[in-house]
């Protein structure tokens, strides 16, 4: 049955993936929990930070290396108590009983070094005359886990394996989800056609579309500091006018102005200008929105007043400190309304 087959490619994917975060993590990636189904496996693992870009790239790498070295896959029933003692990887918080059933992938005599094939005495395994599950126990290991699920015999079975994502499964535990065989094949298929659809919208070869998105993000960015660049002046140009037509209500220099389009930064920027000019019997509330900037010169502070009392004066709320506070108001649409409560709100604080 294909669907009993993918299972088999995914489930020995799974120990491949193990190993592989052994060699790029490190052995404190121990398996936490996992899930193999039909269309895609999923993997948990012990590690504290989330993986680099380039480890996922490395450990996708290895597994795949792995599936082109056509390794034998050996399941074998034994003792609980041999298999650990000879290092096979058991699911920590997993019960067994007195007889398990071991998963062994032997190592690629293509993936061994010099070195590995002498200590583990294979500098000749590929004319070696032995049955290969009479020697399992003698030949260097890949992978050798307890598991009673169902695998292929060889790994190159697998066809492709690459991970879909990298992501956080709870603390300390990571997860990465992955697809092998038509799986893969699918996933590459979808990719490609909509590398090959942005490379139609660009008008280019697909191997220029990196290049060609790098080329609009420079020009996105230039036209948002241009047009950031035009708001400012805008800005600067409704604040100049407003900062001309200041009221005067008991010798207090009041501006109350609305500043569209603008930021909060700019809008405590634009207040420090204000008190530039006046910096004595000066009040001011600026808006953009729904924020609401309030300003006072400190000689007002000392009568007692408060730029929060400016905000919450007109309906707003917000505070900060005495001389500057931050707000907002309930209804952006009432700004003018607002606005024009801040001449009454100050002679009320003044009484």
């Amino acid at each position: 049955m294909p669907w009993r087959h993918d299972i088999m490619r995914n489930h020995t994917a799974t120990h491949l993936l193990h190993a592989a975060l052994h060699q790029v993590l490190g052995h404190h990636a121990r398996q936490a929990g996992s899930l193999v189904a039909p269309t895609h496996l999923r993997f948990d693992f012990t590690q504290p930070d989330a993986m680099t870009l380039e480890q996922i790239e490395r450990v996708e790498h290895i597994v795949n290396d792995a599936v082109a070295a056509d390794m034998e896959v050996f399941p074998h029933l034994k003792s609980r108590e041999d298999a650990i003692a000879e290092g096979a990887m058991a699911l920590f918080g997993e019960k067994y009983g007195e007889t398990v059933r071991t998963i062994t992938i032997l190592e690629s005599d293509s993936l061994l070094s010099k070195s590995q094939k002498q200590a583990s005495g294979l500098q000749n395994l590929e004319e070696s005359t032995m049955h290969p599950t009479a020697s399992v126990e003698h030949q260097h290991k890949y992978s050798y886990e307890l598991c009673g699920g169902t695998h292929l015999d060889r790994t190159s079975d697998i066809g492709a394996f690459l991970i879909m994502s990298e992501g956080s499964a709870a603390a300390g535990i990571r997860r990465i989800e992955a697809v092998t065989g038509r799986g893969a094949y699918e996933l590459i298929q979808k990719r490609f056609k909509t590398l090959k659809q942005a490379a139609g919208s660009l008008k280019s070869s697909v191997e220029e579309v990196p290049a060609k998105v790098n080329a609009l993000q420079d020009e996105v960015a230039n036209l948002k500091k241009q047009l950031a660049d035009l708001r400012m002046q805008s800005a600067l140009s409704s604040f100049v006018f407003h900062l001309n037509n200041v009221q005067t209500v008991k010798d207090i220099n009041i501006l109350a102005a609305e500043i569209p389009n603008v930021d909060a930064d700019t809008l405590r920027m634009l207040a420090d200008k204000f008190r530039e000019k006046y910096p004595k019997a000066g009040a001011a509330v600026l808006v953009t929105g729904s924020t609401v900037i309030a300003v006072l010169t400190e000689d007002l502070v000392k009568k007692g007043l408060k730029a929060g009392d400016l905000i919450t004066g007109i309906g707003g709320k917000g505070g900060g400190r005495p001389n500057m506070a931050q707000g907002s108001l309930p209804d952006a649409s009432q700004v003018k309304a607002a606005l024009g409560k801040v001449s009454e709100a100050i002679e009320e604080k003044l009484k």
